[in-house]
Protein backbone atom coordinates (compact mmCIF):
# COMPACT_ATOMS: atom_id res chain seq x y z
CA UNK A 1 0.00 0.00 0.00
CA UNK A 2 1.33 3.51 -1.13
CA UNK A 3 2.30 5.87 1.93
CA UNK A 4 1.60 9.52 1.73
CA UNK A 5 5.14 10.22 0.69
CA UNK A 6 4.57 7.85 -2.49
CA UNK A 7 1.09 9.71 -3.39
CA UNK A 8 2.21 12.92 -3.23
CA UNK A 9 5.33 12.57 -5.13
CA UNK A 10 3.14 10.53 -7.85
CA UNK A 11 1.06 13.79 -8.20
CA UNK A 12 4.14 16.06 -7.95
CA UNK A 13 3.31 17.97 -4.86
CA UNK A 14 5.54 17.83 -1.96
CA UNK A 15 5.05 16.66 1.40
CA UNK A 16 4.59 19.86 3.00
CA UNK A 17 2.83 21.52 -0.08
CA UNK A 18 0.45 18.26 0.22
CA UNK A 19 -0.25 18.77 4.12
CA UNK A 20 -0.64 22.45 3.62
CA UNK A 21 -3.58 21.54 1.06
CA UNK A 22 -5.11 18.62 3.30
CA UNK A 23 -5.48 21.56 6.29
CA UNK A 24 -6.84 23.74 4.16
CA UNK A 25 -8.98 21.07 2.68
CA UNK A 26 -10.32 20.25 6.08
CA UNK A 27 -10.58 24.00 7.48
CA UNK A 28 -12.67 24.58 3.84
CA UNK A 29 -15.42 21.57 4.96
CA UNK A 30 -15.29 22.51 8.94
CA UNK A 31 -16.26 25.97 8.40
CA UNK A 32 -18.76 24.96 5.37
CA UNK A 33 -22.28 24.23 6.70
CA UNK A 34 -23.53 21.61 4.11
CA UNK A 35 -27.31 20.06 4.44
CA UNK A 36 -27.74 22.24 7.75
CA UNK A 37 -27.96 26.22 7.28
CA UNK A 38 -31.45 27.76 6.86
CA UNK A 39 -32.37 30.33 4.91
CA UNK A 40 -32.55 33.72 7.08
CA UNK A 41 -34.24 36.91 5.68
CA UNK A 42 -31.96 39.80 6.90
CA UNK A 43 -34.17 42.36 4.92
CA UNK A 44 -36.20 42.71 8.51
CA UNK A 45 -36.81 45.29 11.28
CA UNK A 46 -34.91 44.76 14.64
CA UNK A 47 -37.07 45.33 17.88
CA UNK A 48 -33.87 46.82 19.10
CA UNK A 49 -30.14 47.55 17.82
CA UNK A 50 -28.74 44.37 17.16
CA UNK A 51 -25.40 44.23 19.30
CA UNK A 52 -24.61 41.56 21.45
CA UNK A 53 -25.57 43.24 24.79
CA UNK A 54 -29.23 43.88 23.85
CA UNK A 55 -28.91 40.43 22.00
CA UNK A 56 -27.94 38.98 25.53
CA UNK A 57 -30.12 41.54 28.23
CA UNK A 58 -33.26 41.55 26.10
CA UNK A 59 -33.41 38.29 24.65
CA UNK A 60 -31.31 35.58 25.56
CA UNK A 61 -31.17 36.25 29.68
CA UNK A 62 -35.22 37.05 29.54
CA UNK A 63 -36.68 34.21 26.72
CA UNK A 64 -33.94 31.63 27.79
CA UNK A 65 -32.51 31.64 30.99
CA UNK A 66 -33.88 33.55 34.03
CA UNK A 67 -36.97 34.03 32.24
CA UNK A 68 -37.73 30.26 31.27
CA UNK A 69 -34.43 28.75 33.47
CA UNK A 70 -33.81 26.81 30.37
CA UNK A 71 -30.40 27.77 29.91
CA UNK A 72 -29.21 29.26 33.62
CA UNK A 73 -25.98 28.62 35.31
CA UNK A 74 -27.97 25.80 37.07
CA UNK A 75 -29.73 24.00 34.81
CA UNK A 76 -27.63 24.39 31.50
CA UNK A 77 -29.50 22.73 29.15
CA UNK A 78 -27.60 21.58 26.25
CA UNK A 79 -24.19 22.46 27.93
CA UNK A 80 -25.57 25.77 27.54
CA UNK A 81 -25.37 28.73 30.24
CA UNK A 82 -27.37 31.74 28.90
CA UNK A 83 -27.21 33.59 32.27
CA UNK A 84 -24.49 36.04 32.30
CA UNK A 85 -22.51 37.86 29.43
CA UNK A 86 -19.61 36.26 29.26
CA UNK A 87 -20.92 32.44 29.50
CA UNK A 88 -23.41 33.39 27.09
CA UNK A 89 -20.84 34.65 24.58
CA UNK A 90 -18.46 31.47 25.25
CA UNK A 91 -21.04 29.33 24.71
CA UNK A 92 -23.05 31.06 21.58
CA UNK A 93 -19.51 31.67 19.67
CA UNK A 94 -16.66 30.53 21.05
CA UNK A 95 -18.20 27.43 20.92
CA UNK A 96 -19.74 27.47 17.57
CA UNK A 97 -23.29 27.36 18.08
CA UNK A 98 -22.67 30.76 15.46
CA UNK A 99 -21.08 31.40 13.05
CA UNK A 100 -19.95 34.68 12.92
CA UNK A 101 -21.00 36.47 9.74
CA UNK A 102 -23.06 33.65 8.38
CA UNK A 103 -26.57 33.20 10.39
CA UNK A 104 -27.75 30.71 7.86
CA UNK A 105 -25.33 28.22 9.21
CA UNK A 106 -25.35 28.96 12.69
CA UNK A 107 -27.16 26.86 15.15
CA UNK A 108 -28.75 29.47 16.92
CA UNK A 109 -30.90 30.84 13.92
CA UNK A 110 -31.78 27.46 13.00
CA UNK A 111 -33.06 26.86 16.30
CA UNK A 112 -35.32 30.57 16.69
CA UNK A 113 -36.17 29.73 13.31
CA UNK A 114 -37.22 26.57 13.51
CA UNK A 115 -41.36 25.60 13.10
CA UNK A 116 -40.75 22.08 14.66
CA UNK A 117 -40.41 20.28 17.94
CA UNK A 118 -37.04 22.20 17.97
CA UNK A 119 -37.99 25.56 18.05
CA UNK A 120 -36.14 27.36 21.09
CA UNK A 121 -37.28 28.70 23.45
CA UNK A 122 -39.95 26.09 23.49
CA UNK A 123 -43.78 26.48 23.24
CA UNK A 124 -42.84 30.76 22.82
CA UNK A 125 -41.69 31.26 19.89
CA UNK A 126 -39.43 35.02 19.54
CA UNK A 127 -41.11 37.72 17.69
CA UNK A 128 -39.83 38.34 14.17
CA UNK A 129 -38.10 41.22 15.39
CA UNK A 130 -36.65 39.70 18.04
CA UNK A 131 -35.13 37.16 15.96
CA UNK A 132 -34.20 40.04 13.38
CA UNK A 133 -32.15 41.31 16.16
CA UNK A 134 -30.17 38.02 16.89
CA UNK A 135 -29.82 37.12 12.57
CA UNK A 136 -28.37 40.51 12.32
CA UNK A 137 -26.03 40.84 14.97
CA UNK A 138 -24.52 37.17 13.89
CA UNK A 139 -24.36 38.75 10.27
CA UNK A 140 -22.39 41.53 11.58
CA UNK A 141 -19.49 39.10 12.53
CA UNK A 142 -21.09 38.58 15.81
CA UNK A 143 -18.85 40.75 17.78
CA UNK A 144 -18.67 40.85 21.93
Amino acid sequence: MAGLDDVLATLGVGLSLGLGLAVIGSLASATGCGDDCVEVALDCDPLYEPTFANVHENTLVESCAVGSTCHTADARRGGLDLETADAAYAGLVDDGRVVAGDPSCSLLAQRIASEGDDVMPPGAPLADAERCAILQWIDAGAPR
